[in-house]
């Protein structure tokens, strides 16, 4: 025995067999589950734990497991459990302070290391409808453990446990028949209790010699090759306990269906067991513990340093996004749709130029300017007269004339030497320091009105003490100098001291670069507000944004060869032209943003025969002749016609093609849209019947009518949508005849 210390458990281990075990720490919980403390322990030293005092005399438990790495957080004792620990519950007594593990080591589970690897990534679609994968930086990712199949199916009742037989079999081979589910269904039977000694008993059959492994191994594989006969089986299952036992062999297939059988869901738990930073390029890699008779199961969750708050931005459900027995060293991708990606500046400046401030984009949109001779901007670019051609995602294609809308964020890069310091080559007393953004209609060139939304930058401080790094913001506001109000700083070359630092910050560093934060905002909702009941006045139109560069006085700075260049990226990318000099006003470098909040406006009315739409008491609109005519009509509209629309027809589930508008979408400034012509502000025209009937002689039709904004936000399509659906019937003359009427009501019972 080992002498106590004061407030302290002493845990010991013996080992009554010769079986080599794993590192071992030992972890002491409430009974509740609190973690109370955890420590190494081996047959010659044992482990030594601190306890509180208020724990004398209550129950507590003690489970031998992996060891957890240093800074990682102490696993769950249900996790631990999970991964086959052994566990001892007992009284915690400051009069005897001691707890003896007097076990066999087969009956400790061998751990294994598993790398696990993987980037975090944005997929953007760029203008010409390719996928750019781009990394997503200042993230973590958090790594969770899901229970393993044999874990969860004890959670699931008798009455599911037979809808998943059927539902699996239907899934997989329809063509399989289950047997009727007997009533009444037969109650728990003692697979319960078998299954926590599932893995005590697997290791043990592993340790006993490599022959019997080898014939497990050879029953597995004999299984899965033959999984029509495993479900066939499953099938004929007649009682729950058959079922149970049939569904804990075929985990291997069930997993990738689980996400098809949501009244499972809440069935299943997760411990998260890491947290790892990504780096530059979105990627993470760490190691795990895990039973080496069990591959993991692996759930990621991401979150990203958004305005200094850490934000969720990819958090799918368990059952449907978790790596069933993950392939350790396999790398992991995570489609993090809402993370900022992260884009480092990859182009060459003009000979020269030493002090320079890049207007670089709105959203994912690059600003292209008014070149020399004019030339037409990329797709995807803004263009000289406020527009952006885009594509639309989800399966609407390139969007041509689009404007902008909803919040607009700008983005601009400069050079290292923005701000000036005194060690600057050049730097004096009057360095550049601030900048301005401003906006103005074109149709009405008034007074200029500033951006003056807040911004902030996110910085990682580290210490000399041992501490983690924290996470600050450094608030970027309006400020006034001098005589010019509304001035942004220019994000200074690394992150300012505090007052209120502790003396241990050893570093601060920018957690993101020029091109990833916000240099000004517009919600241009506010300037030109949606057409409505209480905004009569379209106040869509194109509007100039400035951009103006002012030193510590508060002085504009004119841009030239003395003092900064204004330059915007070429076409390729890989290069930066100076700006024109009729691109610069009062030097500030000046171009356009076509604004439309306006919504679209669609209306589809009943077909009609003859002028009357309305149908017979049976629902049915009924025609005489096959060539009785069939007035479609309906209505796809945008104040500026900044919007698309598309029409189908269906009759049962086949489309009516010769009664549809034909491609992926139609302007709704087309004058047609083939078969339908635009009259008086309608789409309309009329079908034979047997045009839309063909080979039936009553048939059952959906009209479908989308209509969609064209506006983004530099980002993605803002949801400016409306969509009418509507059901109709063709009948021939009197083919389907009402209903007879009784000649008299039945006397009442």
């Amino acid at each position: 025995m080992t002498c106590k210390h004061d407030n302290s458990l002493t845990i010991n281990l013996n080992l009554t067999d010769q079986t080599e075990v794993s590192d071992l720490q030992a972890y002491v919980f409430s009974s509740g589950g609190k973690p109370l403390g955890s420590a190494l322990i081996s047959v010659e030293k044992p482990a030594i734990i601190n306890m509180p005092e208020d724990m004398d005399g209550r129950t507590i438990e003690v489970l031998l497991g992996p060891v957890t790495e240093e800074n990682d957080p102490q696993p769950t004792a249900g996790r631990l459990k999970r991964a086959g620990a052994y566990t001892l519950s007992g009284h915690y007594l400051q009069k005897k302070p001691f707890i003896d593990f007097d076990i066999p080591g087969i009956f400790l589970p061998l751990w294994c290391s598993c790398e696990v690897t993987g980037r975090v990534i944005n997929r953007v679609t760029l203008a010409d409808g390719s996928i750019d994968e781009m990394p997503v930086c200042n993230a973590r990712v958090h790594i969770c453990e899901v229970d393993h199949w044999h874990w969860i199916l004890p959670r699931i009742p008798d009455i599911e446990v037979w809808k998943l037989r059927d539902d699996l079999i239907e899934k997989l081979y329809p063509e399989i028949r289950p047997l009727p589910i007997p009533d009444p269904r037969p109650g728990p039977g003692p697979y319960y209790k078998k299954m926590p000694a599932y893995k005590a008993q697997q290791s043990a059959i592993r340790r006993q010699s490599d022959k019997a492994k080898q014939k497990i191994f050879s029953a597995e594989r004999s299984a899965k090759a033959q999984p029509q006969l495993t479900l066939a089986a499953l099938a004929s299952a007649g009682s729950v306990k058959e079922i149970r036992a049939h569904l804990l062999q075929l985990d291997y297939l069930i997993y990738p269906y689980l996400c098809f059988f949501p009244y499972l869901w809440h069935y299943y738990h997760k411990d998260c067991i890491r947290t790892v930073e990504v780096d530059s390029t979105g990627r993470f890699s760490t190691s795990i513990s895990y039973d080496c008779d069990d591959q993991p199961d692996l759930y990621f969750w991401v979150e990203q340093l958004q305005d200094a708050v850490w934000t969720s931005v990819y958090s799918p459900s368990v059952p449907c996004s978790t790596y069933w027995n993950y392939v350790c060293g396999s790398e992991v991708v995570i489609n993090a749709s809402d993370a900022e990606p992260c884009e480092v500046p990859d182009y060459d400046v003009p000979d020269g130029v030493t002090l320079f401030v890049l207007p670089y984009k709105i959203g994912y949109r690059p600003i292209w300017g008014t070149p020399s001779g004019a030339p037409v901007a990329p797709d995807g670019w803004v263009r000289s007269d406020g527009l952006v051609n885009y594509n639309g995602e989800h399966g609407l294609g390139m969007l041509y004339d689009a404007p902008f809308g909803g919040t607009l964020r700008f983005y601009h890069d400069d050079s290292y030497f923005i701000p000036k310091g005194d060690t600057d080559p050049g730097a004096d007393d009057n360095s550049i320091k601030y900048y301005r953004y401003s906006y103005r209609g074109v149709a009405d060139p008034g007074v200029w009105t500033a951006m003056t939304a807040a911004q902030s930058r996110t910085y990682r401080m580290e210490y000399n003490d041992g501490s983690l790094p924290t996470y600050e913001s450094y608030p970027i506001s309006p400020q006034t100098v001098g005589g010019e109000s509304n001035l942004f700083e220019f994000k200074p070359r690394t992150p300012p001291v505090r007052a209120i630092d502790p003396a241990t910050v050893v570093a601060r560093e920018w957690v993101t670069g020029n091109l990833n934060d916000v240099a000004a905002s517009w919600n241009t909702v506010s300037t030109a507000p949606a057409m409505s009941d209480s905004v009569a006045t379209d106040q869509a139109g194109t509007f100039e944004v400035k951009i103006e560069v002012f030193n510590e006085s508060g002085q504009k700075v004119m841009p030239g060869a003395g003092t900064f260049e204004f330059l915007l990226r070429n076409a390729i990318g890989t290069t930066a032209r100076k700006v024109q000099a009729g691109e610069i006003s009062n030097g500030a470098f000046v171009f356009k943003v076509h604004i439309d909040n306006n919504n679209v406006t669609s209306d589809l009315p009943q077909p009609s025969i003859g002028g009357t739409r309305a149908s017979d008491d049976c629902g049915f609109l009924r025609y005489n002749t096959d060539n009785d005519a069939v007035h479609v009509a309906f209505t796809a509209t945008h104040p500026n016609d900044r919007a698309v629309f598309d029409f189908t027809i269906k009759r049962g589930s086949n489309d009516v093609t010769a009664a549809s508008t034909a491609g992926i979408y139609t302007e709704t400034s087309a004058a047609s849209a083939p078969p339908y012509s635009d009259i008086g502000g309608v789409y309309q025209n009329n079908f034979t019947a047997v045009t839309l009937v063909e080979t039936c002689v009553n048939a059952a039709f959906a009209a479908d009518l989308r209509v969609w904004g064209k506006v983004t936000d530099g980002r993605h399509r803002l949801g400016i949508y409306k969509r009418e659906l509507i059901a109709f019937a063709l009948a021939k003359d009197s083919s389907v005849p009402p209903l007879p009427v009784p000649e008299s009501l039945p006397d009442s019972p």
